[in-house]
């Protein structure tokens, strides 16, 4: 018993120190290859500093000047229209940017000659309701810009731009004469309850049979009146508050908040930029020190498959 007991911690001890062995050449064999590519970098180090001095000055072009970009954000209510037209017209602008036409992008949104060419791209989502429902809709739109100073002069140029609208002048148009009927009707709802309240007799009698016009006969309880007049209140309100504080096609309810600091600083994008041309040096580097063998096996195929044939 005792002997199998000592073999068996042999065996552990055995299996433990095959583990260890394994672990060790694997460790080792890493650290072998961190140090061929320290030796390709140093032996070819001038290439080396060529690569960073390229990614950096690269990563300078991108984030100065006008490529430069801040971002910022503000937010419009969708009082009438399709919301994929308006996703449609947004991406359309963009595409003018994507492929280097910021003339003809400045030109539909009728930007100052002062201030041209600034704009890197604009996006949008929905901030808030659904995709299939348009009206009360809220989405964000963001737009990058070289110099901070232009946003309220874009901000105000897009309004405009969705105010042009041919569309969606029209179904503004029909909406607001909507609201303005529909506004009207609620009046003479209010004032015909505000007069059957004034009859004495209905003041005093739960229930009244009243002769309106002398022509409609209503018979009710005069709660039943309090209720729909608060009703038509409420609804009127609601009506009166779309027709004053959303007359346009789109109501700006946030403005742009722009930040002073770039959207992409030199800090991340050279780190970026610096780690891609230290990759592509490295198996740049790797080609060239194994060529002869490289060269060497492609031939040695080459001449298996000539034989073959």
């Amino acid at each position: 018993m005792e002997k199998n007991n000592e073999q068996q911690e042999l065996d552990l001890f055995s299996l433990l120190e095959k583990t260890g062995n394994f672990l060790y050449g694997i460790l080792k064999k890493i650290a072998g290859f961190f140090g061929y590519l320290l030796q390709l970098t140093f032996r070819y180090y001038y290439v080396f500093f060529l690569f960073m001095f390229a990614a950096a000055a690269y990563s300078y072009y991108v984030t100065h000047g006008a490529r430069r970009l801040y971002k910022a954000e503000f937010r419009v209510i969708l009082n009438d229209g399709d919301l994929n037209t308006y996703s449609e017209i947004i991406s359309s602008l963009n595409r003018y940017l994507e492929n280097r036409d910021s003339e003809r992008f400045d030109d539909l949104l009728q930007i100052p000659p002062q201030e041209r060419g600034k704009v890197g791209g604009i996006f949008h989502s929905v901030v808030e309701g659904q995709d299939s429902v348009v009206k009360n809709t809220i989405i964000g739109i963001t737009v990058g810009i070289s110099s901070p100073e232009v946003f309220p002069t874009i901000e105000k140029a897009l309004i405009d731009y969705f105010k042009r609208n041919d569309h969606f002048n029209s179904l503004n148009a029909v909406r607001i004469a909507s609201l303005k009927e529909r506004e009207r009707i609620l009046e003479k709802d209010i004032a015909a309850i505000d007069s059957l309240q004034k009859i004495e007799y209905f003041q005093k009698t739960n229930e009244s049979v009243i002769k309106v016009d002398q022509k409609m006969i209503l018979k009710t309880e005069k709660q039943m009146f309090y209720a729909d007049k608060l009703k038509l209140l409420e609804e009127k309100e609601a009506v009166s508050k779309e027709l004053a504080t959303q007359p346009e096609v789109v109501t700006v309810v946030s403005e742009f908040l722009p930040s002073l600091k770039p959207y992409v600083s030199m800090r991340h994008v050279i780190v970026k930029y610096v780690l891609a041309a230290f990759l592509l040096f490295l198996f740049l580097a790797l080609l060239w020190d194994n060529r002869k063998s490289i060269i060497s096996y492609l031939r040695k195929k080459d001449t298996d498959l000539k034989t073959d044939a």
